[in-house]
């Protein structure tokens, strides 16, 4: 699939309760999805090979990357989701999180990442990083997490949570 074709599936008007279903799709050049308003979606299993970046977007609906697989950065600096983020069992070397808002569960369960930078973040519901590896830094300096934290068998590298607020249930961490 080519990053233009995936732009005309994901921007089409979102309604409730659909999705995209694009699970397997294969990228083999950079997909730049910054500023865009994305309907909902299943990519599980996709294969980004030269990265993704998603800056400043907004995800509409029930957002999938399970399995995913990310050569190079995964990028959602400022984006804002008004629902469940699913990147559990996600591959990447390095994983943005930055300034992003997430109205919906962030789970990130089982996911292999080379760095995390979810700074000045803000999680109205939990974040998960259940049995997450990260083999570099995890930096939630500054984070807002209010619906709790939980890393129940994450290897986190250097965990950076300075004046992060972290509300309700805090688990392996």
């Amino acid at each position: 699939m080519t990053p233009a074709a995936l732009i005309g599936t994901l921007t089409r008007p979102w309604a409730h309760g659909a999705h995209a279903a694009l699970a397997g799709a294969v990228f083999d050049a950079p997909v730049v999805l910054d500023g865009l308003a994305l309907r909902g979606f299943d990519l599980s299993g996709a294969v980004f090979r030269q990265g993704l970046s998603a800056r400043g977007t907004r995800f509409l609906g029930l957002s999938w990357f399970h399995g995913a697989q990310v050569t190079g950065a995964l990028d959602l600096t400022r984006a804002h989701c008004r629902s469940d983020l699913r990147l559990d069992r996600l591959a990447a070397d390095r994983l943005t999180l930055t300034e992003a808002c997430f109205e919906g569960v962030l789970t990130l369960d089982h996911a292999r990442l080379g760095t995390l930078s979810g700074r000045d973040c803000l999680c109205l519901a939990n974040l998960s990083l259940a049995g997450t590896r990260i083999r570099g830094d995890a930096d939630l300096s500054g984070a807002a997490i209010m619906g709790g934290l939980w890393a129940e068998g994450a290897e986190l590298g250097r965990l950076d949570l300075r004046g992060a607020e972290i509300d309700g249930r805090r688990q392996g961490v």
